[in-house]
């Protein structure tokens, strides 16, 4: 093959073309011409995306299939473990433990929003005497209590000129509802109740929502498998995908069912031309 450019090869294939209609009692060199269109053809090479032929590409999405199906069984298995868990456990875990101690903070006010200085602040343990901590309001009327256990608790303020006030209540970290004082005599103790009965996680609600995450763990690993089905008939590639996507909230054995799950994704991206709706599109 000459070094000429596929250019000046065509413009000698044409004037060669030209010369032999111009003198018709010449004949034509098939030889040369068959050189010159093989070289043509040489020049003009379309490479393929993928560089796989069909039956490799089956295989690329029975693999994806099979970690789509891999990851989502490991999703269920995950959800009947939750339904079997112990919701006790639950509720001692990070997601529901409590602080072993909290920080109260607080401000006494009168009626008219006014601060007021040097109140004393008595912490009680709720049906006890036993005074644990007790300290006295700034010049804004602040008070903090520090290590206080989240527990009931009960709170006196009393002030000199104004009725002392005492509230109950759960111990949270934080600030405090104001304390709010009328004008009258010390003696007479005006009672708040800031508990709420219905306050913190009981067993019950623990065993609601573990339950709940092991039923939506499972239908989610479910949805995983019927993408593995749609996988393997490579009838809707989109529909796969998302069928795919929502198996991920099954969180199988936390990461390792994602990740599979995703591989399989990225798979069936690589051979997404063998699915019916592609090829239509």
């Amino acid at each position: 093959m000459t070094g000429k450019s596929f250019e000046q090869r065509r413009a000698e294939l044409r004037k060669r073309v030209q010369s032999q209609i111009d003198s018709p009692n010449e004949a034509i060199h098939y030889s040369d011409l068959t050189e010159n269109e093989e070289n043509i053809q040489q020049d003009i090479v379309v490479k393929p995306m993928i560089d796989l032929d069909y039956d490799e590409r089956s295989k690329l999405r029975m693999i994806a299939a099979i970690a789509i199906l891999v990851g989502s069984i490991l999703g269920i298995i995950s959800g009947g473990i939750l339904l079997q868990g112990n919701p006790g456990d639950l509720l001692n875990s990070s997601l529901f433990n409590e602080a072993e101690t909290v920080d109260l903070t607080g401000q006494v006010l009168t009626d008219d929003g006014v601060a007021i200085n040097n109140a004393s602040i008595e912490l009680y343990e709720d049906n006890s005497n036993s005074v644990i901590q007790t300290v006295l309001t700034n010049d804004n009327g602040y008070f903090q209590l520090d290590n206080v256990k989240p527990e009931t608790m009960t709170i006196r303020v009393v002030k000199d000129g104004y009725s002392s006030l005492e509230r109950t209540f759960i111990a949270e970290d934080g600030l405090m509802s104001p304390f709010t004082m009328k004008t009258g005599n010390p003696s007479i103790i005006i009672q708040e109740d800031f508990v709420d009965s219905e306050g913190g996680w009981s067993l019950e609600a623990a065993v609601a929502l573990s339950t709940f995450l092991g039923v939506m763990t499972i239908i989610t690993g479910f949805v995983g498998i019927q993408a593995s089905v749609e996988t393997r008939r490579a009838s809707r590639y989109r529909r796969t995908q998302y069928l795919a996507g929502i198996s991920l909230f099954s969180r199988g054995l936390i990461w390792i069912g994602p990740i599979l799950i995703l591989a399989g994704m990225a798979l069936n991206s690589l051979v997404k031309d063998q699915y019916e709706d592609y090829l239509e599109d």
